[in-house]
């Protein structure tokens, strides 16, 4: 159970119950929505940042979506690794792709930017220290420079957010998805 209480959704506004409602039904789980509502005013700010930047952007879906269930493994975020955007697989996510994540390098299935993009997301997930110069300039050989800054936002929405999901324990505990470090071991 969160470590905060849920909101009611006859205790909401329309528009937050909306969002409850419609999050039950493609995940089956709003404890997370139902914790953020006890603040419409960041939920409703919320989705107008992420959705955009996540919907809209200048990467392609698949990327995202390869980037977030990337990251989602490490914080072992099952809110996160549940979840697929239907437009991320018509743009060619498998569930093949997704269980390579943790070997993303030894892996035939990524593209090199690709490779490059999800490999930044887990570094900055896994220790930000060890992000460098040379992690930079890989990006650079398949990036724009607009395209790196969308890149990092990304990545750093998806690691708090999944971090905040953890911590307020609005999430299934009971997914085990094996990390990096358990995949190379």
């Amino acid at each position: 159970m969160a470590r905060i209480p849920l909101a009611e959704l006859g205790g909401v506004e329309p528009d937050i119950a909306e969002m409850i409602t419609g999050i039950e039904e493609a995940t089956g789980d709003s404890t997370a929505m139902r914790v953020l509502a006890h603040r419409p005013d960041i939920v409703r700010g919320f989705v107008q940042f992420y959705w955009p930047l996540q919907t809209e952007g200048l990467l392609g879906r698949k990327e995202v979506e390869l980037v977030r269930l990337g990251i989602a493994q490490i914080n072992q975020c099952a809110n996160c690794l549940n979840g697929r955007y239907q437009d991320s697989i018509d743009e060619g996510l498998t569930e093949e792709m997704v269980a390579q994540l943790p070997l993303v390098e030894r892996s035939d299935l990524f593209t090199e930017r690709e490779k490059a993009g999800i490999r930044f997301g887990q570094k900055m997930a896994s220790d930000h220290w060890s992000v460098g110069d040379e992690d930079f300039a890989r990006l650079a050989q398949h990036y724009s420079v607009p395209e790196m800054v969308e890149l990092c936002v990304l990545v750093a929405q998806f690691i708090g957010i999944g971090r905040m999901f953890a911590v307020i324990d609005a999430m299934n505990v009971d997914c085990e998805i094996p990390t990096l470090a358990a995949a190379e071991a």
